[in-house]
């Protein structure tokens, strides 16, 4: 009996090691390299359950599309062959995952990845298809392909199939013979594709993203869309540097961020988090930061605030990064000539930033301003803005201050620093003391925002979401919009009104560094808080997808009215 019991608590013991050892991550996945820079998943399934669950279908949405559309009945045939009739699984997940080749620095290799349900239904929808110089089907050991084109294949086998895009950016050499550039033939890829197919294709998992334990970790969470990202795929790029850093392969390397993509009700939710290797671990944990000041944007002149960025973070933390790299001798040597070290230059700024937008929309150009017929008619954008930096250390201030006005960017008045003739021309409007450096629009909005006398009308919501947060964004939407609606002309003011009545505002932020990973939050609300974010976005999207098509039907028409027989090449030349 005893011996029975300890048999049966060995292999439960065993099992849940098994199990907690085990990855979350779909089986598919183990035909996508460890090297992969970005990995974006999404769900159909999950999207499906979603719509059904508001009342909208697939077969409802392309049926609304066709009602003011001209699309033909054997295309529409075609979409529903695609859903219905080419053997693919929808109810898998279809990853989107690029890396770059090792042996090539200039190649991208792009891939869309997805599973087959029955390879023969797959088999016979490919043969169906007809294009201009369509290849016959070959055959590997682990895969069959078809090129699709000179630097794109189609490969499958059982169970999943890969669209591969081989980039290989040609890269102009000169000929010191000949005193001139060359530009090299494009290569014939397919040989190196074949061979990047059948190393995937045959893959051991150890040897995919599938065994990288953040990213395994990022499917336990029921979503419709996945984003990883790693570090590891620019080590090739970085290898390619002239100046080769110490350390920097292992500050950059292991270093991986995943995120969701929930629709809810009344808003899309991303959340995503860092994972930070042990030496920037360090790093972050040595210097971490505050959190943003909400009192730097509580004065801006106006009631009608489009957009928010705040950031807080300990300036010594670039000090940190150059120490690390064994760099900081090198930095400081190579700024020797400008008079600043790199301490000052960091230290002169106290790690708070502030950026307010407001009162966006399109006006007339000013009268006095006006140069030509062209500026009489044409409008141009306008709003207000506010950039606030407070000063760190006050003699690094200075001494940064003093070199930039000795470079023509900034003249002094007194105990002030003002738009030199090189800023003025960008169009800065910039006032720096020993609070900080502002930049404004304009002078009349320096001057309301340093009065103190306005009080900016922010979302409370916002308000409260910022505090405690090392980052933060706020965009209001629906207001932005609506600076631009009375302007919009023909089918697009249907859409921007659309979209103004759908989006209510975005707002996001990141924490401080904890536990070796940062973690953030992205949420786009909607004015319907009643209603899943999915199906009022689809509605929004089909609304668009048909005034677009609609406003595209109507210029073709009026072009063969112009010109019966076509468009002179002249004309479209300019």
């Amino acid at each position: 009996m005893k011996r029975g019991i300890h048999y049966f608590m060995l292999i439960t013991i065993s099992s849940s090691f098994l199990i907690s050892c085990s990855t979350n991550a779909p089986k598919e996945t183990k035909l996508i390299p460890k090297e992969a820079m970005i990995v974006v998943s999404i769900d159909p399934n999950a999207f499906k359950e979603k719509l059904q669950n508001g009342g909208i279908s697939i077969d409802s949405i392309l049926s609304k599309g066709y009602q003011k559309d001209s699309t033909k009945p054997e295309d529409q045939q075609k979409v529903a062959d695609f859903r219905n009739a080419s053997g693919i699984n929808w109810e898998e997940k279809i990853h989107f995952f690029t890396y770059s080749q090792k042996e090539n620095k200039n190649a991208n290799i792009l891939n869309l990845l997805f599973s087959i349900s029955d390879s023969a239904v797959f088999n016979q929808y490919l043969n169906k298809l007809n294009w201009k110089d369509k290849k016959a089907f070959s055959k590997e050991d682990d895969y069959q392909y078809l090129p699709l084109s000179d630097n794109n294949i189609l490969a499958w086998n059982k169970e999943h199939a890969m669209v591969m895009i081989y980039e290989d950016k040609v890269v102009p050499y000169y000929d010191t013979v000949n005193m001139r550039f060359v530009i090299p033939e494009k290569k014939d890829n397919k040989k190196t594709m074949l061979t990047e197919l059948s190393r995937l294709f045959s893959q051991k998992e150890s040897a995919s993203i599938a065994s990288v334990k953040e990213f395994g970790k990022m499917f336990k969470t029921k979503a419709e869309g996945y984003v990883f990202a790693s570090s590891g795929g620019s080590l090739a790029a970085l290898s390619g540097m002239p100046l080769q850093l110490p350390k920097l392969e292992e500050l950059v390397n292991n270093n991986y961020t995943s995120a969701t993509l929930a629709f809810e009700e009344g808003k899309i939710i991303a959340k995503s988090v860092t994972h930070t290797n042990p030496l920037l671990s360090s790093i972050l944990k040595k210097y971490a930061g505050p959190t943003v000041n909400t009192d730097l944007i509580k004065t801006f002149p106006s009631q009608n605030i489009n957009a928010i960025v705040m950031a807080s973070f300990n300036p010594a933390i670039f000090g940190g990064v150059l120490k690390e790299l064994e760099v900081e001798g090198f930095v400081n040597e190579f700024l020797k000539k400008s008079g600043v070290s790199a301490a000052e230059l960091y230290g002169a700024i106290k790690g708070d930033i502030a950026v307010v937008v407001s009162d966006l929309g399109v006006g007339m150009t000013e009268p006095q301003t006006r140069k030509d017929e062209l500026s009489l008619v044409v409008k141009k954008p306008m709003g207000k803005l506010i950039i606030n930096i407070p000063a760190g250390k006050p003699e690094s201030f200075k001494k940064v201050m003093d070199k930039i006005t000795a470079r023509g960017f900034a003249v002094k008045k007194g105990n002030e620093y003002k738009s030199g003739d090189l800023f003025g021309q960008m169009g800065i409007y910039m006032v720096a003391n020993e609070q900080g450096i502002i930049i404004a629009s304009d002078s009349v909005t320096y001057a309301q925002y340093k009065s103190n006398n306005s009080k900016a009308t922010i979302n409370n919501e916002a308000l409260n979401y910022f505090k405690g947060k090392s980052t933060v964004i706020y965009i209001d939407v629906a207001n932005t919009l609506n600076g631009f609606i009375k302007d919009a002309s023909g089918g697009y003011y249907n859409s921007l009104t659309t979209a103004k009545s759908t989006i209510k505002d975005i707002m996001g932020s990141s924490e401080n560094f904890s536990d070796n990973s940062i973690s953030s939050v992205l949420e786009i609300n909607m004015q319907n808080q009643k209603q899943n974010s999915l199906v009022t976005l689809v509605s929004l999207f089909t609304n668009i997808a048909v005034d677009t098509r609609a406003v595209a039907r109507r210029e073709k028409e009026m072009e063969e009215k112009l010109f019966p027989s076509g468009i002179p090449t002249v004309i479209r030349a300019n």
